[in-house]
């Protein structure tokens, strides 16, 4: 069978399968209280179910199942299977036990550190590494530490990026499709397979995460979703030889932000275990961006990188070009927000800072001293809820600069309507 037409169907039936069950785990979530509650860090203001991601796994390894037995009938290398379908019981798990009852951190990483012990036992480690310039680096007795970081940071850093309807799930639908790429050039089915199952059962997820029946990730499913992609790729680079740079390609923006998470913390002399409302994406909606417009950029950029890597590795450069447009894209947002910023007296220079984590002057420089995410969000609805009236009224559309009074009775000049 063509490894096109297998994609496609391993695509299909996880998507299938996943869109059929969200919404029951969706009132699972309800029924065991495993949900989310509003707080400082959060943009809804509703409680929403955490078990998005429990659907996501029941659904990935039921297609697979499916696939081997009804449709294919080539068998799957469960051996392989096996221990990611254990690991991945562990960690959703411990994910689960965070969202319903809330465990520390520092506990959460303890159980983290016992999964991927044991997965090492089981052979999962990377032996070798190829490196742009250098070539092939044997590890040896490095490979322990080596992959345990691996698995580490691909968990946590997935976790830490999903504080936004849609990013995490944006960027493993991305990365998952490069996986489906380089895949599918090699030739390997298998992982071919396995990449477009977990594909499509998170695009399923992703409708529901945006619509307004919202379901969330949850930590257990932002972990495992962060343990399956590590062990995917590092299985790929095994049996094709990726580079470094490629392997890391589709999780620029979650080592962006949690390099700089760990940098903050440690500059401000706070535990690296205490939760805050400045991480990537957080910073984003400081600096005017919506909820939406924030997952936007940072979903372009992941794409764009992928891109770039995509065009080495199978060497097809015009590759490029969509990846520099995916790049200018996010440019032309942040240069839209810097427009607008400007006027309150910010210069891009100290915008980069920020966003770098290199400076966190901008709430006193904005007089935002003590405003959580969840005010700046609420603010930013309000001023569209009272805004919209005033773009309805117009009849031709055209500002004059002048201050509208909307019907609450509050003062919108163009500058405001600019931020929303």
């Amino acid at each position: 069978m063509n490894l096109g037409v297998i994609a496609a169907l391993g695509f299909v039936v996880a998507f299938l399968m996943s869109w059929l069950v969200q919404p029951h785990f969706r009132n699972l979530g309800f029924l065991t209280e495993i949900v989310d509650h509003p707080g400082y860090r959060r943009p809804h203001r509703e409680p929403v179910p955490r078990t998005g991601g429990m659907a996501i796994f029941i659904s990935f390894f039921c297609a697979l199942f499916f696939l081997e037995n009804i449709v294919l009938r080539t068998p799957l290398p469960w051996s392989w299977l096996g221990i990611l379908i254990g690991a991945g019981l562990a960690i959703l798990a411990l994910g689960v036990g965070d969202d319903r009852f809330g465990i520390h951190a520092e506990k959460k990483l303890y159980g983290q550190l016992v999964v991927i012990v044991i997965l090492m036992l089981f052979g999962q480690r990377i032996e070798t590494l190829l490196l742009p310039g250098i070539g092939i680096v044997e590890l040896g007795g490095w490979a322990w530490p080596f992959t345990l970081f691996w698995y580490l940071g691909f968990i946590n850093s997935m976790n830490l990026i999903d504080g936004l309807d849609g990013l995490a799930s944006g960027i493993s639908i991305l990365a998952s499709l490069a996986l489906v790429t380089i895949s599918m050039a090699v030739g390997q089915m298998f992982s071919m397979l396995f990449a477009s199952a977990l594909c499509g059962a998170t695009v399923a997820f992703f409708y529901w995460n945006i619509s307004s029946r919202k379901i969330f990730l949850g930590d257990s499913g932002s972990m495992w979703m962060g343990l399956v992609l590590a062990s995917l790729t590092m299985n790929l680079g095994k049996q094709v030889g990726l580079s470094l740079p490629v392997m890391l390609a589709p999780m620029i923006v979650p080592i962006w932000d949690t390099g700089t998470t760990i940098f903050r913390r440690f500059r401000s002399r706070t535990s690296i275990f205490q939760a805050d409302d400045y991480h990537l994406h957080h910073r984003l909606l400081r600096l005017g961006f919506s909820p939406r417009g924030a997952v936007i950029c940072l979903l372009a950029i992941t794409a764009g990188t992928i891109l770039f890597s995509l065009s080495g590795f199978l060497n097809q450069t015009w590759l490029g070009l969509p990846g520099m447009v995916a790049w200018m894209w996010a440019a032309q947002l942040g240069a839209q927000r810097h427009l607008s910023n400007r006027e309150l007296g910010l210069d891009l220079f100290t915008e980069i800072l920020y966003v770098l984590g290199f400076t966190d002057r901008l709430d006193q420089i904005q007089g935002d001293v003590g405003q959580d995410v969840a005010d700046i969000i609420d603010l930013q609805s309000a001023r569209r809820e009272v805004a919209r009236p005033v773009v309805l009224e117009g009849t031709t559309g055209e500002s004059t600069g002048e201050p509208t009074e909307g019907p609450t009775g509050i003062e919108l000049v163009d500058s405001d309507r600019d931020r929303l």
